[in-house]
């Protein structure tokens, strides 16, 4: 067996630099997911059942994140998760999470038409050829 060297936290020291921030209003860490879609802070819950709910979706976009509704569900749950957070919240823009098989099709619309316009490809490997398939059908869409 052949050790190698590793690192743990004791063993770095971050210096910090020179800044000439002179308060932390001064400070943007938001991002944009195109075209209108700004959040104040780049934090996104994660699409899980045990997470990502209407509650959590509020408090995420009061705190400038977003939420993704899990796609775990049947088409009309997860279309009617969307609608109860719009009614409940109203400006809310509620972004939910489609595979790349069997109904992502109809998915993606039935959820665009609910009001979702931010959609996550919820696959465990990116890079799969599904995913790209995916992509360009979804695009073929527009």
């Amino acid at each position: 067996m052949k050790l190698e060297a590793a690192l743990t936290y004791d063993d770095v020291l971050l210096a910090p630099q020179y800044s000439n921030i002179t308060s932390r209003t001064d400070i943007n860490i938001g991002v944009s997911l195109g075209g209108r879609h700004q959040f104040d802070m780049p934090i996104i819950a994660s699409p899980m059942d045990t997470v990502s709910s209407v509650s959590m979706a509020q408090a995420m976009y009061d705190g400038g994140g977003l939420c993704i509704f899990h796609r775990y569900q049947t088409i009309d749950s997860q279309v009617a998760t969307v609608r109860e957070t719009i009614r409940t919240r109203g400006a809310i823009e509620p972004a939910a999470a489609i595979g790349v098989t069997d109904d992502y099709l109809e998915r993606a619309t039935a959820l665009y038409e609910a009001g979702v316009h931010i959609l996550c490809i919820d696959v465990a490997h990116g890079h799969h050829v599904l995913v790209k398939s995916a992509l360009y059908e979804l695009r073929k869409t527009r």
